[in-house]
């Protein structure tokens, strides 16, 4: 018998008690997955109770809040009741009824008319319906009543919560319960309520047989059952155990095939076993025996053909094995090393890039490399012997074999050193030398470098000076070459006129003779870059030539010879002065677009506190009045954008308010130009005075329309809003809201104008004086804030949200860095605190109707001035932008106040 058969069965043998233990193993596990099993289902059952509970509490809740709110003795029952249902979307209605079960008031629009709650009235107390079914695809209702009572404690009526069950589902689904178990909930009636899984096909059923002999039991318990889907672990509550009146359930599945697959794996661990004894005996008789065997064999079959790298290595079978590996190991390195000398020797010259030829003693070719192979085009055989004279030109052939023969006859003389031309026209410098072994033996070895390449590369350098030249002479950037001295070896035209110097003028001088207001800026900078290589890099600087000042951008880096030392320094200047110019002109640009946007951001700001002041319940209508404010103002913005912030025509900007309603705005008049502060202003009065008339006004229905029209004054400019066609107007209103708050602060502040409505029966007429501060001149033009007011921080204590956000805008447009505007004297503190100090406090005469006196005095020792602000004015001056500027000019002016 095979010795590797005999340590299969005496493995297979010792595995038999083994595979008993594995089997007792599998038993106890598959009961303590059972154990397991259950508790797991426990605890999903009393989440899911726990959710129950807190469903019914929540209804209890509310039925007690229904029924104390007492809805049957107003007229407004049902509308209470809707909001009750808005309120909390799970249920689907809320009926009450009257003392006698009669229905007295509900949510819905056609209730219920059957009585059906004269038990309720009679057990006096919450109870869970049965339940309900629904229209496709709703999936049905459960009812949830309690009786509602009088001072007496006496029933008066019942309430009955409609519970959705869609939402009791999806409830039960949220829970997150693991996919292979299955939550029921039922009615005491044993009808499903919601299932966690097929709701569709489950809900309005009764349970299975096997759920539902649990319906009453006397208590809650877990259940081993094998029913449909597999079910091995059921726990449950009946309805009369703690639920309110349902009856829950937790399935855990455990698939019929699990108990068979852990046989079957039990059976494969044996079968597995018992095959890799196996494996180990075949693998120790080939580790022992067999192995080390092959292991000669296949080295001793590369051996033969001549493949002398191949080794046996250490092998197994004992230590003769090992003995007889190292012998032929050895016999093997010692051939391949002497192959391996003659290998290098040729792999060298094969990849070198020159002509190699080997020859012997006698001068005959034995070898070629692969570049002569590919430069001659003859092969190996063909340059044998003196074969390979036949690739030399027959004009050099004679020349070349005549020294060959020299140099053969006398080994010790001079080398051989030749030039020749090749067939293909190649030109390659040949020469040849003797070897000499340690045995005495002489071999020659020819070399030719193919001097085609160094011509190649000659006309390259030509080619590249001239490109050289073609660069410095043309290109759109001073050029310059420097030596260690900082003498010019070479210049461009272009930097000789930056250097105010003929271009012959610099060959040979220095830096600081030929430019000295460029030594001025370079010269020390220079001297550092050849002592340590550090490149000069994108230097700016400014000088004045020609008269006028002019501006370079310099670049030098270090030319390095092959040791690495700086041997030149090569340079670049570029002419700046137009691209200063216009970095200037967009930097002062940027500034006033900077202005113009905190302006912008400081009205968005006000826009959006103060709308949501005047609407604060109705988020719709707010974001109609933001989205049409901000609108105006972004419209103004382009136009604004487009002509370069001169200033606005004042019909663009009413052919852009009114562009939403063609056909019914009929609006003309002259041209007007408006300053560039006045034109958000005007756009924004435009806009409320449309959202007027769509509201309340003429725009509000199909058959009203507006004429808008507008003329100059002497002072200024009057536009003339007239609606007729609308509803029609009573009086003024009652509340003045905050559209007509924002068109009467731009148009007596922004526009230094004023606002007259006429509240006609047939519409509205509306007066709008535009100021001359508002109208521009021919020649005004942007520009950055200047003047006394730019750069000064000003401090704004005013509680009138449209006064304080105009006045900010004016200061903002003056220059000044404007602090607030703060609405209390806490919050003025606050802004004192962190501004520090500040040059001007603009304060209110008072602050939620008290006097302003001592937070005055507290302000004078963080600020210069301190200005109060009346109903006349600022200082004697009205609060229109040129007042309230010329009001912050003189008293800034002025000593400061005591």
């Amino acid at each position: 018998m095979p010795l590797a058969l005999r340590a299969f069965l005496g493995l297979l043998l010792a595995l038999v008690p083994a595979g008993f233990v594995l089997v007792q193993m599998e038993h106890d596990a598959r009961t303590e997955r059972a154990v397991r099993l259950a508790d797991q289902a426990s605890q999903l059952l009393q989440r899911v109770a726990a959710r129950q509970a807190a469903t019914v509490g929540a209804a209890r809740q509310l039925i007690s809040a229904i029924a104390a709110a007492q809805p049957l003795q107003g007229d407004g029952c049902a509308a209470f009741l809707r909001r009750v249902l808005e309120a909390n979307p799970r249920y689907l209605a809320v009926d009450l009824s009257d003392a006698e079960g009669r229905p007295a008031c509900s949510s819905r629009a056609d209730p219920p008319r059957e009585p059906g709650l004269q038990n309720l009235l009679r057990a006096d107390a919450f109870q869970l319906g049965a339940y309900q079914a629904g229209t496709p695809p709703a999936a049905g209702s459960l009812a949830l009543a309690a009786p509602m009572r009088d001072g007496a404690d006496r029933p008066t009526g019942a309430v009955v919560l409609t519970l959705s069950l869609d939402w009791l589902g999806g409830d039960l689904r949220s829970l997150g319960l693991p996919p292979d178990s299955t939550a029921t909930i039922a009615d005491r009636n044993g009808i499903v309520l919601a299932s966690s899984h097929d709701a569709e096909t489950r809900v309005g059923r009764a349970l299975p047989g096997l759920a539902h002999r649990f319906l009453g039991a006397a208590a809650a318990g877990v259940e081993a059952v094998t029913g449909e889907n597999g079910l091995r672990q059921l726990a449950y509550i009946p309805p009369d155990g703690g639920t309110g009146g349902l009856f829950l359930a937790v399935g855990l599945h455990e698939h019929p095939g699990a108990t068979l697959l852990a046989d079957r794996r039990v059976a494969l661990m044996i079968v597995g076993a018992l095959l890799l004894s196996f494996l180990l005996a075949l693998l120790t008789f080939h580790v022992s025996a067999e192995g080390p065997v092959q292991a000669l064999l296949s080295a001793g079959r590369r051996w033969s053909r001549q493949d002398w790298s191949a080794r046996v290595g250490r092998i197994g079978g004992g230590r003769d094995f090992q003995r007889l590996a190292s012998a032929f190991d050895g016999m093997a390195e010692a051939v391949e090393t002497r192959q391996r000398a003659e290998a290098r020797w040729q792999a060298r010259m094969e990849a070198a890039p020159l002509l190699v030829l080997a020859a012997d003693r006698e001068g005959r070719v034995e070898w070629a490399n692969a570049h002569w192979r590919e430069v001659t085009g003859l092969g190996l055989g063909e340059s044998r012997g003196d074969g390979w004279l036949a690739a030399v030109s027959p004009q050099d052939r004679p020349a070349v074999e005549a020294a060959w023969r020299a140099a053969l006859a006398d080994p010790g003389g001079a080398p051989l050193l030749q030039e020749m031309r090749l067939q293909g026209g190649h030109r390659c410098l040949l020469k040849g030398a003797p070897a000499v072994s340690a045995e005495g033996e002489v071999a020659w070895a020819l070399f030719g470098l193919d001097v085609r390449e160094l011509r190649q590369a000659e006309a390259l350098a030509d080619a590249a000076d001239a490109r050289l030249r073609a660069v410095y002479a043309h290109a759109p950037v001073g050029l310059c070459l420097l030596d260690r001295e900082l003498r010019f070896l070479d210049v461009n035209e272009r930097l000789a006129r930056a250097h105010g110097a003929p271009l012959a003028d610099h060959i040979g001088r220095r830096l600081d003779e030929i430019a000295p207001h460029f030594a001025t800026e370079l010269d020390a900078r220079l001297r550092r870059l050849v002592e340590t290589g550090e490149p000069v890099e994108d230097l700016e600087f400014c000088a004045e030539t020609e008269g006028e000042e002019r501006c370079w951008l310099c670049s030098y880096h270090p030319v390095r010879d092959r040791k690495g030392a700086v041997a030149a320094v090569s340079g670049a200047v570029v002419d700046i002065t137009a691209r200063r110019r216009m970095e200037d002109s967009a930097r002062k640009l940027s500034q006033e677009v900077d202005h113009r946007a905190q302006n912008a951001l400081s009205v968005v700001r006000g826009l959006l506190r103060l709308s949501a002041a005047d609407a604060p319940d109705d988020v719709p209508a707010l974001v109609d009045e933001l989205e049409g404010r901000i609108g105006a103002m972004s419209r103004a913005h382009d136009v604004l954008s487009r002509e370069n912030w001169l200033g606005a025509d004042l019909g663009e900007i009413v052919v852009r308010e009114l562009a939403a309603h063609p056909g019914r705005v009929e609006a003309g008049g002259p041209s007007v130009r408006l300053t560039a502060q006045a034109a958000q202003p005007l756009a924004l009065t435009l806009n409320e005075l449309v959202s007027n008339a769509q509201r309340h006004g003429a725009l509000s229905g199909t058959g009203g329309h507006v004429a808008l029209s507008w003329a100059r004054t002497e002072d200024g400019a009057e536009l003339r809003w007239v609606e007729r066609g609308g509803p029609p107007i009573a009086g003024p209103p009652e509340r003045i809201g905050f559209g007509s708050m924002l068109v009467d602060a731009n148009m007596r502040t922004q526009l230094a104008g004023d606002v007259r409505r006429l509240w006609e029966p047939e519409g509205l007429t509306c007066i709008l004086v535009i100021g001359a501060e508002a109208l521009a001149r021919e020649s005004e033009s942007p520009g950055l804030a200047e003047g006394p007011l730019a750069g000064r921080r000003v401090l704004l204590v005013e509680d009138d949200p449209v006064l304080a956000l105009s006045i900010a805008a004016t200061l903002r447009e003056g220059g000044c860095d404007v602090l607030g505007p703060a609405r209390s004297a806490a919050e003025a503190m606050f802004l004192a605190g962190q501004a520090g100090r500040v040059d001007v406090v603009v304060l209110a005469g008072k602050l939620g109707g008290r006097p302003v006196r001592q937070l005055a005095e507290t302000l004078r020792d963080r600020a210069g001035v301190v200005l109060h602000l009346s109903p006349q004015g600022l200082k004697g001056r009205p609060v229109t932008p040129r007042g309230l500027r010329e009001a912050l000019a003189e008293a800034l002016a002025a000593p400061r106040e005591e």
